[in-house]
Parts: structure tokens; sequence; C-alpha cells
């Protein structure tokens, strides 16, 4: 290290961290009996059908990256895939991205200038938010699901181009987006909408296609967004929509553009996993099910489990310390389950998330509510 005055400032920052419970560190292997920290939600990440499937679309042919697609021919599943999504989604097009934070930040800055208005929900993903930055668009930031400050703010605004992005499953707090009512109100007020449907795809809907599906939105949702890193188990994200939208992506967006293309073998998986999940949509479903169990066990020893009626469950904690030793007590009984600690979360919300997924058993669910309410004497 030199001694330019970057490294004090660093090093100062760390220690804060520190001093605050908020200092992060990367996630070490280990061995665990009970895994609640995991965003494959329908537990297909070792699958065995789905894992054949892949290797047959493969066809032996394991080739690495090549180029941007944009400059070199990638394989030949990619256009596989986006069929695949257009039909799942209903829509005209799709589009791969290599990954959901990519996928939003390089569709928020293509979209968006200086003169749109961006109508975004307060717990809108990192991903939304730094696209936002990027994009330099006027900012007016909404409440949590608070239609009428929407309402508000749209009413107040003098901008042309607006449009409103929201999660439609929230990430940590595990509730749902009022999109009907949002549909609504970008009706009357001309805005554009798109939605990120990360944590809902593979979970909601008649085929698992997500949340808008399940509303019955899909014709009043200008941009739907979506990974496929976690039901899915796969890699990367899309788009679906419009074609002109596509056109204009592929031509605009720069997190595409600029990007290696994802190789072969994980876009075999993502269209071996799409089909799997297409054939049983009902897994979501149950999914919610078993979620719903648990939370009620959680409420029955008095967590908080805020707004949760997904598959997510946060129990709030408070402070950063409650989160990460709830955490640590469950690591040392072989459970994981996160601390979410500011800036994450806002302050004074710290919580543990326990990301329920379809490999859960009833015997490991009595398991981690027995360890919750061997936390909860001790701190009581």
């Amino acid at each position: 290290m030199n001694n330019s005055p970057i490294y004090e400032r660093i090093k100062k920052t760390l220690a804060e961290k520190k001093q605050a419970d908020l200092f992060r560190s990367l996630a070490a292997p280990g061995s665990y009996d009970i895994d609640l920290s995991t965003n494959s939600y329908l537990w297909l990440h070792a699958d065995p059908d789905i894992a054949r499937a892949a290797a047959s679309l493969v066809k032996n042919q394991f080739y690495g990256n090549s180029a941007s697609r944009i400059v070199s021919s990638a394989s030949k599943l990619f256009s596989e895939l986006e069929t695949e999504i257009a039909t799942w989604k209903g829509a005209e097009a799709a589009l791969v991205f290599n990954s959901g934070y990519a996928a939003n930040l390089g569709m928020i800055q293509a979209i968006c200038t200086p003169a749109t208005e961006v109508f975004s929900d307060q717990f809108n993903h990192a991903s939304i938010i730094d696209g936002i930055r990027l994009s330099k668009a006027r900012l007016a930031c909404f409440r949590h699901g608070d239609m009428a400050e929407l309402k508000r703010l749209l009413e107040t605004s003098s901008q042309r181009e607006k449009i409103i992005i929201t999660d439609s499953v929230f990430s940590v707090d595990g509730d749902c987006a009022p999109l009907a009512d949002i549909c609504d109100l970008a009706r009357l007020f001309g805005c554009m909408v798109m939605v990120d449907e990360a944590h809902a795809t593979g979970i909601f809907g008649k085929t698992g296609c997500g949340l808008v599906e399940e509303l019955g939105l899909e014709k009043h949702i200008d941009i739907r967004m979506g990974t496929l890193s976690k039901a899915i188990a796969g890699a990367g994200a899309y788009f679906a929509g419009a074609g002109t939208l596509k056109d204009f992506f592929v031509n605009t967006c720069r997190s595409l553009i600029y990007s290696t293309a994802l190789p072969h073998a994980a876009i075999a998986w993502d269209l071996a996993a799409v089909r799997h999940i297409r054939k049983r949509p009902e897994a979501g479903g149950k999914l919610l099910e078993k979620a719903a169990r648990l939370r009620a066990s959680f409420h029955e020893m008095g967590f908080f489990t805020a707004t949760s009626s997904t598959h997510i469950i946060p129990c709030v904690l408070g402070e950063a310390a409650a989160a990460l030793s709830l955490s640590e007590h469950l690591k040392k009984r072989k459970i994981k389950a996160p601390a979410f600690r500011p800036p994450t979360v806002p302050e004074g919300s710290a919580c543990v998330r326990f990301s329920v997924h379809a490999g859960l058993t009833d015997d490991d669910m009595n398991r981690v509510v027995e360890a919750m309410g061997q936390w909860k004497v001790h701190r009581d």
C-alpha cells in the first residue's frame, strides 16, 4: 500500500462497519443440514432430471465464452431459450442477459434519460436503484406499496416521460407489490411499467410464470424482467416484452453490448430448467403452503415477520447485533439463515431472512422452529 489518503478512508470505513456490527465477509464453505439462505426456491440446482436434460442439450459441446453476442455468434441455445421464455411469458420477444443485476442496470439506463421521471418503490432491489442513478433520470421514490403516495407523486409530476418500476415479490420483506393498482395508475397517467419478477418466477401463476401471470396483467406491463438464477437455479436473466423493446435494448443496453455472452452449458441448464418448471407449475403453490406453515409457527413464538406473504420470511429483530446473534445460534445447530443489516435493510430493521424451499421437509421445519424457540427463550 502507498501513502494515498484513500487508504485512510478505506481503513476508517471498515473500522466503523466492524464497530456497528455491519462488517461483511464472503460466505465460507460450510456443512449445513438445513440451508435457508438459498435462492433455489424449487430446489432444482441438484435435480438429476434437469442435469440429464441439460447434458443432452449441450451435446458434448462444452466450449467456453466467445465474445459479446453483438460481436460474435454464441450458442444456438440462446435463441431456443429466448423463444421458450417469450412463449412462457406470452410476450412477443425475450432477451437473455448475464445476470439480474446486469439486466436491470442495462435496461433502466437505456430506457431512461434525464427527461424521464422514475417512480420507484423504496424497497426495490439495489440493481434498480443503481440503474436509475446511472440513467440520471429524475427519481420519485414512494413509500413501500403506498399507492396513495404514488398517485400524489404522479399527479404533481410535470414530466412527459414517466415510468413506474417495482419488484413483484420483494427480496427481504417477502411481500407482493400491488401490481393491479400500479397498472391502473399507469393507465391513468400515461406511464410505462417495469416489473422485476426475480423472486416470483417459478412460484406464482398457473404456469409458474410469475405474479404478473397470477394477476392476469400480462398485457399491462411493458417490461418484464426476471432472473434465471433463483427458482430456475441457473445463470443469467431475461427481458420479456415487445419486439421493438428487444431491438432497442440490443442496440442500447451497455451491460449487454459490452459483456461476453454466457457459456453454452449455462444456457443449456437454463433451458432445461425452464422446461421442467413449465411441466410442473403446481410446485410453486406447494412451496407457498409450506412457507405459510413455517411463518405461522414463527408468529406463535412472537416473532415479527413484517408483511411477508410468500416463500421469503424475514424475522425482524431491529438491531444488527440481535440478527447476528440469531444467525449464529442457528449456524451452531447446522441451520444456515443469514442476517440482513443496513444498508440492505433500513436502520432499525435488521432481520434474519429465511428462504423457504421445496427441499425443506417437515422434520427440517420442526428443527428450525425448535432452534428459534431456544434462542427466544434465552433472549427473553
